[in-house]
């Protein structure tokens, strides 16, 4: 197959090689680099030079601190994973039938944290004229939030609590904000979230912790409770907490995924109360339209661009740290142990090897 790739300064050759690296765990607790041929792109592939990809803590800590487990709750070892959620970038060479793009085009696309990347083209996303690089790179969390968001279902005057304020929680607060609901009650036991929740559209942030917790819950509500919930921690511990906050057939929303094992008063918390406790699962939402979920993960993506592009999305605020791919241990090793000050982080691809990126 003949390819058509770009330099880095704009001109173009044929039969190009080019070599990757990318980030991988090599141990709990451990980052290094792999190096190797990247593959060159087939039929409805693209290959993308990355400029900026973004960390997923809470998936990407587990793996980088071997704690991650299975739907069983089974800590699995850390294996020589390579994380990430996304990044953007250039595209550098086509296949052919890659439709609309072209080499030279900016693009979000999946993946993980690699500096050249072979991807399928209908996964790719045009960075819409407007929208910093730095911004679009959430794409993927946040069509996952939306989706949440979504499966919740707001409506006009009702009252909402999310659960948990890592990245996907606070891109929910912010979508809330967008929504009709006239109260926000951003909920987590970091005081450095919490203002970030607030500054981000939450009307109410509370420590779950606080003796006080479901009293100020009855007290920014009217007495009745959230009828939209959100638990976006994934601790099972928080559910119940999550439920209690509910209003009379309230909807609560399981979005982070809630590993492990936990005791509910399901009687009190659930059936007395009617409440619909509804799961979310990114994977389930629509690959193609379908007459029942028409939102599909494009869709979704697309949309959160859009929102960012109109400036009623802004998630600058949630990056903590940037840095050159050299600074990857010092950077997972903050977002493991500096919690009270860390949220997302961004790695430059764009920097010369062994250059590092000042951070926020």
């Amino acid at each position: 197959m003949r390819l058509v790739a770009a330099r880095t300064d704009g001109e173009a050759r044929h039969g190009m090689s080019v070599r990757y690296r990318n980030l991988t765990f090599t141990a709990a607790g451990r980052v290094g680099m792999i190096e190797g041929d990247a593959e060159m792109p087939a039929a409805g592939q693209a290959l993308v030079r990355t400029r900026w990809s973004l960390t997923s803590p809470g998936t990407e800590l587990a793996f980088f601190e071997g704690k991650h487990t299975s739907l069983h709750g089974v800590v699995r070892e850390t294996p020589r994973a390579c994380p990430g959620y996304s990044s953007t970038g250039t595209v550098d060479a086509l296949g052919s039938g890659c439709g609309p793009f072209r080499v030279g085009d900016v693009v979000a696309c999946p993946g993980g944290h690699i500096s050249h990347a072979t991807v399928d083209a209908k996964d790719l996303l045009a960075i819409p004229p407007g929208v910093d690089e730095e911004q679009a790179v959430f794409f993927m969390l946040g069509s996952i939030a939306l989706y949440g968001a979504r499966t919740a279902a707001p409506q006009y005057g009702e009252c909402a609590l999310v659960s948990g304020l890592g990245v996907i929680g606070q891109i929910v607060v912010r979508l809330l904000r967008l929504s009709a609901v006239r109260e926000i009650i951003a909920v987590d036991p970091v005081a450095f979230r919490r203002q970030i929740a607030l500054a981000g559209g939450a009307t109410c942030a509370v420590d779950p912790r606080d003796s006080a917790f479901a009293q100020t819950v009855l007290d920014r509500t009217g007495g009745r409770g959230c009828e939209v919930v959100v638990e976006a921690s994934g601790n099972p511990a928080a559910m119940s907490a999550a439920l209690g906050a509910a209003a009379r057939r309230g909807r609560v929303v399981a979005l982070g995924s809630p590993h492990g094992e936990t005791t509910l008063d399901l009687y009190s918390l659930l059936h007395k109360k009617e409440v619909a406790l509804i799961g979310c699962y990114q994977p389930g939402c629509p690959q193609v339209e379908q007459p029942v979920g028409a939102w599909t993960q494009a869709r979704n993506r697309a949309l959160f661009l859009e929102y960012v592009r109109a400036g009623r999305l802004d998630v600058r605020p949630l990056v903590t740290h940037r840095a050159s791919t050299t600074e990857a241990q010092a950077v997972y090793d903050a977002l493991a142990h500096d919690k009270e000050h860390a949220l997302a982080a961004l790695f430059d691809w764009r920097e010369p090897v062994g250059k590092a990126v000042d951070g926020c």
